[in-house]
């Protein structure tokens, strides 16, 4: 299984995915959903929308910021059985193509026991998202 790890612009310019995929996209909830035109090779996108933040015992985060959600990790994961087995790719994107979109990778590279050096070389996962993802898998 092959994950990507990009960002907004990529996607609504035309990421090249060399394989059948599904797309995981993470916006801003301030922002408009990603646009693109529907490539051959997307089998099923699953669109999500919170801030990239992470909560920091002691402070208190900014009116309005909009976490993961225990319930949006849970569809992550619904999203990923229900089409695993019809896709040889999963592009994870968030609005950088550097955190949330990273920690959706790597939870999903564990699970599926794919190497995870790259997205630890390249990448910086949100950890708030990533133990949530980890914490809501099906057992």
């Amino acid at each position: 299984m092959e994950l990507i790890v990009t960002d907004r612009a990529s996607i609504e310019t035309g990421i090249i995915v060399r394989a059948r995929y599904a797309l995981i996209s993470i916006r801003d909830p301030d922002r408009r959903p990603v646009r693109f035109r529907r490539p051959p090779g997307l089998v099923a996108s699953l669109s999500l929308a919170f801030h990239d933040a992470e909560p920091v015992p002691g402070l208190r985060l900014p009116r309005g910021v909009r976490l993961i959600r225990r319930h949006q990790a849970e569809t992550i994961w619904e999203f990923v059985y229900l089409v695993r087995h019809h896709v040889g790719a999963f592009v994870c994107q968030c609005e950088q193509g550097i955190s949330r979109s990273s920690a959706v990778a790597l939870a999903l590279a564990e699970e599926m026991g794919v190497c995870t050096d790259e997205i630890h070389q390249n990448y910086q996962p949100n950890q708030y998202v990533y133990r949530l993802l980890k914490e809501s898998h099906p057992a």
